[in-house]
């Protein structure tokens, strides 16, 4: 199921029904984020973004509602760079680009994945697979 566009409030609300997650205000609040935000946000874009017309956010409270997001299989966390953490709610499988200058990062929709032969008794469950180097804009900029 595609999870962009415009989604109204109502529609996330119902998704979030429809996984067993009440919709709770800061809940629906998030996830309408992420769907309508596919810049892969890290918690501190998140919070920094919201805050603003929702006083009562609390950092804690994006962590848990992204801990739950993930746990019910609507959004997965993404470590693209060392420990940073960022959250993407397209859940079919893409790699990332993540530029090394200006920091943005990319889905790569339509590059197919390598070719990968495990050995014998190993099963690929996920694949997480992150490219970096300089977008277009930041190259020609050099």
């Amino acid at each position: 199921m595609k999870a962009f566009g415009s989604k109204s409030y109502k529609e996330v609300a119902l998704r979030l029904t429809n996984s067993d997650v009440r919709p709770l205000t800061h809940r629906v609040t998030i996830y309408h984020y992420l769907l309508t935000h596919l810049t892969h946000p890290t918690v501190d874009n998140i919070y920094s973004d919201l805050v603003q017309t929702m006083p009562s956010l609390s950092k804690t409270t994006v962590y848990n509602v992204l801990d739950l997001l993930c746990e019910k299989g609507l959004v997965k966390q993404l470590t693209i760079e060392g420990n940073e953490a960022r959250y993407d709610a397209d859940m079919e499988e893409h790699m990332h680009f993540k530029c090394s200058e200006c920091k943005t990062v990319f889905d790569l929709k339509d590059v197919p994945f390598p070719s990968i032969e495990l050995p014998s008794g190993l099963v690929i469950e996920h694949i997480q697979l992150n490219i970096e180097g300089k977008c277009s804009a930041c190259a020609k900029a050099c």
